[in-house]
């Protein structure tokens, strides 16, 4: 039980408030009516409330015994945390949407890999592109058979892979990857566009665009957001390199400025800015980025996940204590 609560509760990341609703909200009306009862109960058992209509509140002080304060955690109170938290529960909080048996997943992951003169920089070990082949590779392992296409670029961009469920494949592509490989040194990203516009044309579910890179200049934000514009496809940006979150400065690694021109790249492409971390917390959020875009796109046969049912363990929690002994509430 305990195991379940916990992976319900790293499901909710902050990038999913933003998601947050409840399925049934109309049960939230339910307090009204529980509120007016509980203050109803709270009266029933204050008798200078009750007698404060007909005698002067002086009177009353000198002629009742004084009244012992009650305990803090009394059967009334619990009875209204109780109510609280059952209102909650037949409302359906929920922030994420879940797989059903009925649902294929169609989506396309086509990665885009720099392999330009800029990605044999040290300040990662021994290379960036070695170090983003792995990042890749542990990507692949985590999202299955998943449908999955390989494009490289430098000065020009080339189909390495395309559209396959087979992971082994692209890995041994991936493996033989290297800058030598270019004609062109250079760092043309628009080059992918055509590539990725043939491969994205081939699914009607809303896919995604992973571009493996350690920097951008402007001049690409105008062209990808033109791509990019009304489409249900996003482009998620890894920027693969030392940088202020990945927890070892590096003078040879990025710069804020670098970052927020890769930040207004994956702005372009209705997606976010993952960066290099050394564990494994970036491939992670690459793949939470994907499946949410998915998730989004495929709202009609992904229901929203029920968290109403995580509430019930406090509830039970809430009921044992009715077990005690002399633990009762008079109407």
């Amino acid at each position: 039980m305990v195991d379940f609560i916990l992976s319900a509760w790293d499901s909710l990341a902050l990038s999913q408030l933003g998601n947050f609703h409840f399925l049934r909200p109309w049960w939230l009306l339910a307090a009204v009516p529980l509120f007016v009862f509980y203050r109803l109960l709270h009266l029933s058992g204050d008798l200078f409330s009750q007698w404060r209509g007909v005698m002067n509140e002086n009177i009353i002080s000198s002629l009742a015994q004084t009244q012992q304060k009650s305990r803090w955690f009394n059967p009334k109170k619990l009875f209204a945390v109780f109510c609280v938290i059952a209102t909650l529960v037949m409302a359906g909080p929920s922030w994420k949407q879940q797989a059903t048996p009925f649902f294929v997943d169609e989506s396309v992951l086509v990665i885009a890999l720099d392999v330009s003169e800029s990605m044999q920089t040290s300040d990662l070990q021994p290379s960036r592109i070695l170090r983003a082949k792995q990042k890749i590779n542990e990507l692949l392992e985590a999202r299955g058979d998943a449908k999955t296409a390989l494009i490289v670029y430098a000065g020009s961009a080339h189909v390495a892979m395309p559209i396959t469920r087979d992971r082994k494949m692209i890995a041994h592509f991936l493996d033989v990857l290297d800058t030598d490989l270019m004609p062109e040194k250079t760092k043309n990203q628009q080059s992918i566009i055509k590539p990725v516009a043939k491969l994205l044309a081939q699914t009607n579910s809303p896919s995604t665009l992973l571009l493996v890179t350690d920097k951008t200049d402007s001049d690409n934000v105008g062209k990808f957001k033109e791509f990019f514009n009304e489409q249900q496809h996003q482009m998620v940006v890894w920027a693969i390199a030392e940088n202020p979150d990945s927890g070892l400065a590096s003078s040879t690694g990025l710069s804020e400025m670098q970052l927020q021109q890769l930040d207004s790249l994956a702005d372009a492409g209705h997606g976010n800015l993952v960066t290099f971390t050394h564990s494994s917390d970036d491939v992670q959020n690459v793949k939470r980025s994907i499946n949410n875009n998915m998730f989004l796109g495929n709202d009609k046969s992904q229901p929203w996940y029920d968290a109403g049912y995580l509430l019930l363990f406090i509830l039970l929690i809430l009921q044992a204590q009715w077990f005690r002994r002399g633990w009762t509430m008079q109407w």
